[in-house]
C-alpha cells in the first residue's frame, strides 16, 4: 500500500474550507448556494509544512517510459464519481457526491483546485464534461444543469428543472461540443426523460425529445456521448439508444441495447470521431457494433462472453479500434474484470487483459487510438492495480502503466495526446461499505508512441520542431515534433544562459509524429529554449514560463 497524500477537511453548514499540503501554495474558490444565492469565498492555501508525502512507486508499472503519477488526492468523506479532462490535457473536472457534493476543477501542477462549486447536498451524482481547451466545464446536478468557464466557479449557464418542467427530473448525463459552445443534456426519471440541446448563451433550449414510459428497463438516462467532430450525439437509458443530430435534435437512429432479452447496462454508449460507428454494450455480456451507411446504422458484429457484463465501453476516434471492459462472475463472492481490444473489422479481440480483480468500470482512447485507458474496483484484497494505461500499438495486454490505489476507480479520461489521464473513484473498495473519495491526474509518456499510423501516406516528410503550446506557459506546456526516419532523437531545455536544466527525450523513436509535455513547475519564471537534436538536423525554439 502506497503512503498517499493527506488532507484535512473542515466543514461548517454554509461553507467548505479545505488545507492542503501541496509544493505550490496559493488560493481556491468556494462557492455555496445559501438562500439562492451564491456566496463565494477565497480559500489561502498556505506554504508546505512538511507534511507532504509523494507517492511510494509500490503498485505502478514502468515499462520503459518516464509516467509518472503528478498529483493524487484522497478525500475523507465523499466520493469521486464522474470525472474529465480537456482534450489537451491541461485542465481536469471531478464530480463528487455522497458528502460535499460538489464540482472540482484542476490543473496539472497539485491537487489544490482552481476552484470548487458546492451542489445540493441531495445530488447522488454529479456528472462533468469538459471543452477541449479546458475553457468551459458543464455538469448535471440533481436539479440543475450547470456550465462554468475555467476562471470562476460561479456558473455561467444555470438551467434550473424545477422552474423550467413541471415534472422536473434529475439533471443526468452531459456532455458538451469541443469549442464549448453546445450542451448535451437531460432531465432524467424513471417514467419518462426529456433530452435537451443548449447554446452555451441561453438557458432556452434549441431542441427537446422525450423518452416515454413505454421504454422497457425504465426511461432514465444513463449515457450522453457527443462525437468527436461533435456533429452527431448517443444517448442511451438502460434498455434504448437514441442518435441525435447534435445541433438540430434530427432523430438518426433508435435501438435497442439488447435485442435478444431484457438485459440491459447502466453504462454510456461508444461513438466514433465521425459518428459513423456505434458500440453498444450490456448486462448480458455482449459488444455490438453498428456503422452508419449515409441513412440508417446497419448491425455489423457482436462479440459475447458468458457469465459476464460488459461495463464500459470506447472507439477510437479515426473508429479503427473498439476497446470493452468486463465484470466476469467466478461463483460466490468470486469476480474478476478484463479488458478487450478489437479491430472494428472483427469480433476477435486483438488481446485480453484478464486479471484486474472486479469490475472495470470504464476504458478511454486518446484521439489516436494510441493510449488506452482503463479503470477498474480492482480486487479486494487491493493486490491488482485498479487503474491500466495500455499502448495499442503492442499486440500484447501489457500496461505501460499503472496504479494500484487504495480503493477502486470509477471512472476515468483520456486527453487527445494520451499524456494526460484522469481518474477518479472510492477511497476504499467499492463492495466495502464506507465513504471517501480519491482523485488522480497522471502524466504518460508518449514520446515512444507515434501520433502518426504506420501508413507511409502519413510518415512526416522531413523533421519539425513545434511551437509549444500554450505559450506562455504555467507550469506545463506541450512540444510535438515529426521525425520521418527512424533514429535516436534528443530534445533539451536550456535557460537564457545556455545552461541545460531538463532533458525531455533522450531515445531512439520510429518515424511519425510525436508529443511531449514539459513540467516547469520547479523552475524559476523566465524565457528557455528548447532544442531537438536528430541526425543532422537541429532547431530550437524559445518558451515562456510564467508562474
Amino acid at each position: 500500500m502506497k503512503t498517499l497524500l493527506v488532507f484535512l477537511l473542515v466543514f461548517s453548514s454554509v461553507s467548505y474550507s479545505q488545507k492542503m499540503y501541496s509544493d505550490l501554495p496559493g488560493s481556491m474558490q468556494i462557492n455555496q448556494v445559501t438562500g439562492g444565492e451564491i456566496q463565494t469565498r477565497s480559500v489561502t492555501v498556505n506554504e508546505p509544512d512538511g507534511n507532504y508525502y509523494l507517492p511510494n512507486p509500490v503498485g505502478q508499472s514502468y515499462i520503459d517510459n518516464n509516467s509518472a503519477i503528478r498529483w493524487s488526492f484522497l478525500d475523507p468523506i465523499a466520493i469521486g464519481d464522474r470525472c474529465a479532462t480537456s482534450s489537451n490535457g491541461l485542465y481536469q473536472a471531478t464530480g463528487w457526491a455522497l458528502n460535499t457534493e460538489r464540482v472540482s476543477l484542476y490543473n496539472n501542477s497539485s491537487s489544490v483546485p482552481l476552484w470548487e462549486y458546492m451542489t445540493n447536498p441531495n445530488t447522488s451524482i454529479n456528472y462533468t464534461a469538459v471543452s477541449d481547451t479546458g475553457g468551459y466545464i458543464v455538469s448535471g446536478s440533481h436539479h440543475n444543469i450547470l456550465v462554468f468557464n475555467r476562471s470562476s466557479a460561479v456558473p455561467v449557464f444555470d438551467f434550473s428543472l424545477e422552474t423550467a418542467l413541471a415534472d422536473t427530473g434529475i439533471a443526468g448525463p452531459v456532455d458538451i461540443t469541443g469549442d464549448g459552445n453546445f450542451i448535451i443534456a437531460c432531465a432524467s426519471r424513471q417514467d419518462s426523460s426529456w433530452i435537451f440541446g443548449f447554446n452555451r448563451t441561453s438557458t432556452n433550449w434549441v431542441w427537446r425529445y422525450r423518452v416515454g414510459q413505454t421504454i422497457a428497463g425504465g426511461a432514465s438516462i444513463q449515457g450522453v456521448k457527443i462525437s468527436g467532430n461533435d456533429s452527431v450525439v448517443i444517448v442511451n437509458t438502460y434498455m434504448g439508444f437514441y442518435v441525435f443530430r447534435t445541433y438540430t435534435g434530427q432523430l438518426l437512429f433508435q435501438g435497442s441495447i439488447n435485442p435478444a432479452s431484457s438485459s440491459g447496462t447502466q453504462f454510456p454508449q461508444a461513438i466514433s470521431g465521425n459518428g459513423g460507428l456505434i458500440a453498444t454494450i450490456n448486462y448480458s455480456g455482449n459488444l455490438r457494433l453498428y456503422q452508419w451507411n449515409g441513412s440508417t446504422y446497419n448491425f455489423l458484429w457482436q462479440h459475447s462472453e458468458g457469465s459476464t457484463w460488459m461495463s464500459g465501453a470506447d472507439i477510437s476516434y479515426d473508429g479503427s479500434l473498439v476497446a470493452c471492459g468486463t465484470l466476469n462472475f467466478l461463483g460466490g463472492s468470486n469476480y474478476d474484470g478484463k479488458v478487450k481490444l478489437f479491430r472494428s473489422t472483427s469480433s476477435t479481440p486483438l488481446w485480453t487483459y484478464s486479471g484486474c480483480g472486479d469490475e472495470v468500470t470504464c476504458v478511454s482512447f486518446s484521439k489516436d487510438g494510441k493510449i488506452l485507458a482503463a479503470s477498474t474496483w480492482g480486487d479486494l484484497g487491493n493486490v491488482n492495480n485498479d487503474l491500466l494505461v495500455f499502448k495499442t500499438s503492442v499486440l500484447a495486454p501489457a500496461p505501460i502503466f499503472a496504479v494500484n490505489s487504495p480503493g477502486s476507480f470509477f471512472w476515468c479520461d483520456v486527453s487527445a495526446s494520451g499524456s494526460t489521464v484522469i481518474a477518479s473513484g472510492k477511497r476504499i473498495h467499492a463492495r466495502n461499505f464506507g465513504n471517501g473519495g480519491e482523485v488522480y491526474n497522471i502524466f504518460i509518456d508518449t514520446s515512444d508512441v507515434p501520433l502518426s499510423s504506420g501508413n507511409q501516406s502519413t510518415v512526416p516528410g522531413s523533421c519539425r520542431l513545434h511551437q509549444n503550446y500554450p505559450n506562455p506557459f504555467n507550469p506545463s506546456t506541450q512540444i510535438n515534433y515529426d521525425i520521418p526516419k527512424e533514429g535516436f532523437v534528443n530534445i533539451s531545455i536550456y535557460d537564457v544562459l545556455g545552461r541545460k536544466v531538463s532533458a525531455l527525450v533522450d531515445k531512439l523513436h520510429r518515424s511519425g509524429k510525436y508529443s511531449v509535455i514539459f513540467n516547469a513547475e520547479a523552475l524559476s519564471s523566465g524565457v528557455y529554449y528548447y532544442k531537438i537534436t536528430s541526425g543532422e538536423f537541429t532547431d530550437t525554439k524559445k518558451l515562456i514560463f510564467i508562474k
